[in-house]
């Protein structure tokens, strides 16, 4: 059955549209999603002086993230969207307009404006209560090391040293750290613990790869891994696919249509020396065919 649709050159012609269609969508999709990145971008540049210090300019992409998402966090706030974007892309620019992820779409839309400053970032799964990921936060790494960002709470720490300060400086002097926090903080999030990963959402699968990393890079290493950081540009990604997927589907069609209207023939393959010999042998009628006519 499935070998009898691949071989029909109606079908074929209509995957390849539906690949053709679905590669211009995305690409538009990914191109507004970029220019929306775009301007944030531009507008937290002429906010922060030249020569100011990177502190600074990490400071300040996070305060543009939580006022842009904490108005539209309150709009979108128990809502639920069952539509295709939203319930199998969910897209960076989901987050973006509704913020109804709550601090998982504050840590994504964080993570993608720093990517564009070209920080390396990672989504931090705080343990809370006893439980990974009960609150997500974001940390990037600065000439200084990694240090950690709250953009829910707009929560940034800075240390004895007066630079900005990692998960583990919180974490190892945590009553020092609680001055600095804000009156509307939720005092359960208290930097026990973090994991960059579930390695057990996708059982046997993610495991598996998680001892392959560890045997590779080292377990300290692996564990650092942020996973969702490298799904923030999701349009992309479903463009590159969708596109290996059409040259493949593309260049399968076309074998199928040369096999069907030059070489019928079954004992006959199709080869480039097939072909050479063919387009030569059609060259040579057209010049023996125009001379006859002179």
């Amino acid at each position: 059955m499935i070998r009898r649709v691949l071989s029909n050159l109606y079908f074929l012609t209509f995957l390849n549209g539906f690949l053709l269609a679905s590669l211009f969508y995305f690409n538009m999709e990914a191109s507004y999603e970029k220019e929306l990145f775009q301007a944030i971008r531009t507008d937290i540049n002429a906010r922060v002086p030249s020569g100011d210090p990177e502190d600074s300019l990490v400071v300040m992409v996070m305060h543009v993230c939580h006022n842009l998402l904490v108005n539209r966090g309150s709009v979108f706030e128990g809502k639920s969207f069952s539509g295709l974007k939203s319930s199998l892309l969910d897209p960076t620019s989901m987050d973006l307009m509704t913020a109804s992820g709550a601090c998982g779409s504050y840590s994504m839309v964080l993570a993608r404006i720093l990517q564009g400053y070209n920080y390396p970032v990672r989504i931090a799964q705080m343990k809370a209560n006893g439980i990974f990921a009960d609150h997500n936060i974001v940390e990037t790494k600065t000439r200084d090391g990694w240090v950690v960002l709250d953009p829910l709470f707009d929560v940034y720490f800075i240390n004895p040293d007066h630079k900005l300060a990692s998960f583990k400086d919180v974490q190892t002097n945590w009553n020092f750290y609680i001055n600095q926090l804000p009156k509307d903080y939720d005092q359960h999030y208290r930097y026990e613990d973090v994991r960059y990963s579930n390695w057990t959402k996708i059982p046997i699968v993610m495991p598996a790869i998680k001892k392959i990393l560890d045997k590779t890079i080292g377990k300290q290493e692996a564990d650092t891994i942020s996973i969702r950081t490298y799904f923030l540009r999701k349009y992309d990604i479903c463009f590159n696919t969708v596109l290996v997927l059409f040259l493949f589907v593309f260049s399968f069609t076309l074998l199928r249509l040369i096999k069907a209207k030059v070489f019928p023939q079954k004992n006959i393959p199709v080869t480039f020396s097939n072909l050479y010999k063919y387009l030569r042998l059609r060259l040579l009628n057209k010049t023996v065919t125009g001379q006859g006519h002179a």
